[in-house]
């Protein structure tokens, strides 16, 4: 454990250090910071915890308006995909982080996109709003459980992200992320040394749901099979 408090504490200097140096590169380019500061942000910290990835599928992921779905087992999983993304990207996030010293400054001047603790879209302007902004061309990471799940399988799906991606009719393309759990826990400071592994998949085609009744509920249990299926 003396270890892990070591490597949290190396973690907290880096983040606070590149949230610092995030905040004024974003001032002028957003898209420079996300491909710079948060990239090498996100790599450094897998290399102080120890962990490696095997990453499957990146070419699904385009440079064009995408909804990336993960399951969400870790604060490693956004670790991960900040190290890697080779595209401009924001990240739904719960609005509770807007109040982590340096980092909620960092990222609201980013302009990722913020809801509920539960993943919920509790304040509708709030979703005109992240509609409006995803139209533009972002390529968006969101969790569909919510937050993060320390058990076993799936939480339930959310049915928010479902009905922006119908709405916007902007693709979503799923992510499974293995092992993120067994690096570190929910609710434990323990830092494991070890592999995440990372399938992305091929773009879903969002526009065929229409026809259906009720599309959102329709194109939610999909995903969740989907992720079941690889799980």
């Amino acid at each position: 454990m003396i270890l892990s408090y070591i490597k949290w504490a190396l973690i907290a200097i880096l983040t606070v250090f590149f949230a610092l140096l995030t905040i004024l590169i974003s001032l002028i380019s957003p898209k420079f910071a996300a491909l710079t500061t948060v990239k090498i942000w996100g790599k450094l910290i897998l290399i102080i915890s120890g962990v490696s990835l095997k990453i499957d599928g990146l070419k699904n992921i385009e440079n064009k308006p995408t909804i990336v779905m993960y399951n969400h087992k870790s604060y490693y999983d956004i670790f991960s995909f900040a190290s890697f993304m080779n595209y401009d990207w924001r990240a739904m996030m719960k609005k509770e982080l807007l109040d982590i010293p340096f980092f909620g400054t960092a990222v609201k001047i980013m302009d990722h996109y913020f809801v509920s603790r539960d993943g919920s879209f509790s304040d509708r302007r709030e979703v005109v709003k992240i509609i409006k902004k995803i139209k533009k061309g972002k390529i968006i990471f969101i969790a569909p459980e919510g937050t993060r799940n320390p058990e076993k399988g799936l939480l339930d799906f959310k049915d928010g992200g479902f009905y922006i991606s119908l709405k916007t009719k902007v693709n979503i393309v799923p992510m499974i992320i293995k092992n993120a759990d067994e690096i570190t826990k929910k609710g434990s400071l323990k830092i494991n040394p070890g592999k995440i592994e990372i399938t992305i998949l091929p773009e879903i085609n969002v526009s065929e749901y229409q026809k259906f009744d009720d599309p959102v509920i329709k194109l939610r249990n999909d995903v969740k099979e989907i992720f079941n299926s690889y799980l």
